[in-house]
């Protein structure tokens, strides 16, 4: 038992300072429109029980060889959006990778431009 709460204590640790958790928190208050600009279109749209929208963006690319054998790389990331579609929420399910040039990441010009109201 005493293991058990060490690795889910380190998972939990490591899971709030991916780079995936990173890219994704930085959404949050951010328009939809950039999102879908930057990452496209979402996979399929759902609502929550609180009549929020939820849009799902799923990604698999395959297998891939690593030390500990062959894993199936895929990620289902879900944005929770207001009625004025600003983002207010964001998670992520999988093994998803957070390369510096992926579509998830929300650039500071864009950050900037929301910050400032100006249109680039």
């Amino acid at each position: 038992m005493k293991y058990f709460l060490i690795i889910l204590t380190s998972l939990a640790v490591l899971w709030g300072c991916s780079p995936v958790g990173t890219q994704m928190r930085a959404w949050k208050g951010a328009p939809l429109d950039e999102l879908i600009i930057r990452a496209g279109a979402p996979s399929s749209v759902s609502a929550d029980m609180g009549g929020y929208r939820l849009y799902h963006w799923y990604e698999d690319r395959g297998a891939v060889y690593t030390y500990g054998g062959m894993v199936n790389l895929s990620c289902d990331r879900t944005i929770g959006v207001d009625d004025d579609d600003v983002i207010i929420s964001v998670d992520w399910r999988g093994n998803c990778i957070a390369p510096a040039d992926s579509p998830w990441e929300r650039t500071n010009d864009m950050q900037n431009t929301e910050n400032t109201g100006v249109s680039q």
